[in-house]
C-alpha cells in the first residue's frame, strides 16, 4: 500500500513516529510537505520532516524551495533550520530568483546577512539583471543595502532592460538614506541609463525631494540634461514637480535651459493648462506650488519671458498652429488662460511678440491655429477674456499672419459668436481674405479644416447681419461638403 504524503498525513506521521520512508513513493515530489510546513511557519514539523530525511532543497513545479518561502516570509528560524539542513542557498526559480532576492525584496537585513553567511552571492541577477541591491535600494531600507554592500555588492551594477543602477533606483523611489549609502560605497552619481537618465533626473522626474538633496549636496550636476535636450528643470516642470523645480533653480540651474526647443517657463504654460484631445493622464501638482508660483519663481531666477520656442513639440496632441518662435504669453493666451497673461504681462512679457510665422497672441487666443473645440484648453467664454485682454495690451484686430489669416479667421474655427462680435466692435475687416481665400463667411458656410468638414450656421447669419460681403472669398471645390460637390456637379452643363 502506497501513502500519499500530505501535510496533513505527514504532521500526523511526525507525530506519531512513523517512518517517513512510508512516504518514499509518494504521488507528490519529495520535499512538498517540508514546503507546506515552511508556509505555515510550523517549525515542529519542520524540524521533524527533516529530522526524518526529507530533501531540503525539493522545489515546487516553478523551482521553488522551502527556503524560497521562508525568506519570502521573512522567517528567520525556519530559514536558519534549513541551512543548518543543508539548502542551496543560491537555488533558483525557473525564473531565475533566489532567496536572496525575495530577502531584498523585504528590505530584510537579518535574512540577507544569514543567507550570504550561507554562500548566497550578492551580485547573483535574476529577470534581465536586477541585483538584490538594486531590489534593497529600492525598499530604502538602509541596513539591507548596508548588508549587501558589506558582502561584496557590486555598487554600479547595471541591470539589461533600462540600464539602471541601484542609484538610479533609490533616487526615483525618494530614498535618501539609500542613497546615501550607495554614494559613500562609490556609486556614480553621473551614471546614465540606457534613456540617458542620471539618477538625478529620475528625482526630477518622479518628485524625489529628499533623494534630490542627497544628490545635490554629492555633486550631481542640477543642468543634468537628456539626449533630446531636456534639462532636469524641464522634466521637473514637464510632470508638475514644482517644488524639485525651485530646488534645482536654487542649486543654480539654468532657467532658461532649452535644449529641446522651449524653456521651462513654456513648459509650465502647457503643463498648467494641457492640450485636453490625446494625452495621458494629466500630471497634478502634489506640493505647495502651483502652476503660477513657478512661472514668478522661474522669473526670479532670471527666466527671459520673450525667449522665442524653436522647435515644434512631438508630444502626439494635435495643433495646426506653427509654434516655433513663440513667447509663453503666446502659449497662455491660445490656452485661453488669462491669469497666466495677467502675470506673464506684470512680469515683463511683451505681448506683441508674434511666432515666426506673424500669429499674435490675440490670433491665437481667437482661435488661429486651433485644432478643434474641445480639445484645445479654454472654452470659448475664457478665449473671448484673452482676446479682450490681448487687446488692451496692444494687439492690432487686423493683424495677419503668413497665411493670411486673421483674428477674425480664428473666431470662426473656433465657433465663437462673442468673439466674433467683439472684433467687429474694435474695427475688424470682416471681409479679409486669407492665402486659401477664404473669409470669415467662406469659414462659416462650411469647410474642411483641419480634417473634417465644419460649418457655422449661426456665425453666417451673425456675419450677414454685422455686413461681411458674401461675394468677398471663395470656397475651393475641395472646401466643399460631399452633397454640395454633388450639387454643383447637376448644375454644371455637360459640353
Amino acid at each position: 500500500m502506497r501513502i500519499a504524503l500530505t501535510y496533513r498525513s505527514a504532521r500526523w506521521l511526525a507525530a506519531g513516529l512513523v517512518a517517513v520512508s512510508a512516504a518514499a513513493d509518494a504521488a507528490q515530489p519529495p520535499g512538498i510537505p517540508l514546503i507546506e510546513a515552511v508556509k505555515a511557519g510550523d517549525a515542529v514539523m519542520v524540524r521533524a520532516l527533516l529530522a526524518a530525511g526529507a530533501a531540503v532543497d525539493a522545489g515546487e513545479p516553478d523551482g521553488t524551495t522551502a527556503l524560497h518561502w521562508a525568506a519570502h516570509n521573512n522567517d528567520l528560524r525556519l530559514a536558519a533550520q534549513l541551512l543548518e539542513a543543508g539548502a542551496a542557498a543560491d537555488a533558483a526559480t525557473r525564473y531565475g530568483v533566489v532567496p536572496l532576492a525575495l530577502a531584498a525584496t523585504n528590505g530584510s537585513a537579518a535574512m540577507l546577512a544569514m543567507l550570504l553567511d550561507a554562500g548566497a552571492d550578492a551580485n547573483r541577477a535574476w529577470g534581465e539583471g536586477e541585483t538584490p541591491l538594486m531590489t534593497a535600494a529600492r525598499t530604502g531600507v538602509v541596513p539591507a543595502v548596508a548588508v549587501l554592500l558589506e558582502h561584496g555588492a557590486e555598487v554600479d551594477a547595471v541591470e539589461g532592460w533600462r540600464g539602471q543602477t541601484a542609484l538610479m533606483w533609490t533616487a526615483s523611489q525618494d530614498n535618501p538614506g539609500a542613497a546615501e549609502a550607495l554614494i559613500a560605497a562609490g556609486a556614480g552619481v553621473h551614471a546614465r541609463s540606457a534613456g540617458g537618465f542620471t539618477p538625478l533626473l529620475f528625482a526630477a522626474r518622479e518628485g524625489s525631494l529628499a533623494a534630490l538633496d542627497v544628490l545635490l549636496a554629492a555633486g550631481a550636476d542640477p543642468d543634468d540634461t537628456l539626449p533630446d535636450g531636456t534639462s532636469a528643470l524641464g522634466m521637473a516642470v514637464y510632470n508638475a514637480q514644482y517644488e524639485i523645480a525651485a530646488r534645482l533653480l536654487a542649486a543654480g540651474a539654468d532657467p532658461d535651459a532649452r535644449g529641446q526647443g522651449w524653456t521651462a517657463l513654456h513648459q509650465v504654460v502647457w503643463t498648467r493648462r494641457p492640450n485636453l484631445g490625446r494625452n495621458p493622464p494629466f500630471p497634478v501638482p502634489l506640493g505647495r506650488l502651483d502652476g503660477l508660483d513657478m512661472a514668478r519663481t522661474l522669473i526670479a531666477h532670471g527666466a527671459d519671458p520673450n525667449l522665442p520656442q524653436t522647435r515644434e513639440p512631438r508630444d502626439g496632441n494635435r495643433n495646426m498652429l506653427d509654434r516655433v518662435g513663440a513667447t509663453p504669453f503666446l502659449l497662455a493666451a491660445k490656452a485661453a488662460d488669462v491669469p497666466m497673461m495677467r502675470l506673464l504681462a506684470d512680469l515683463g512679457a511683451d505681448p506683441s511678440l508674434t511666432t515666426a510665422n506673424g500669429a499674435t497672441p490675440m490670433m491665437a487666443a481667437a482661435g488661429v491655429g486651433i485644432w478643434k473645440i474641445g480639445e484645445n484648453p479654454g472654452d470659448n467664454h475664457e478665449a473671448l477674456a484673452a482676446v479682450e485682454l490681448a487687446w488692451e495690451l496692444g494687439n492690432d484686430v487686423d493683424a495677419v499672419d503668413g497665411n493670411g489669416d486673421t483674428a477674425l479667421h480664428g473666431a470662426i474655427h473656433r465657433g465663437a459668436d462673442g468673439i466674433v462680435r467683439f472684433l467687429h466692435e474694435k474695427g475688424a475687416d470682416l471681409d479679409a481674405v486669407n492665402e486659401t481665400g477664404w473669409t470669415a463667411l467662406s469659414i462659416a458656410r462650411g469647410v474642411f479644416y483641419p480634417n473634417t468638414f465644419n460649418r457655422h450656421p449661426h456665425l453666417v447669419a451673425l456675419l450677414e447681419t454685422l455686413g461681411a460681403d458674401p461675394a468677398a472669398g471663395a470656397r475651393r471645390p475641395l472646401d466643399l461638403a460631399p452633397w454640395e460637390r454633388q450639387a454643383l456637379a447637376a448644375d454644371t452643363p455637360r459640353p
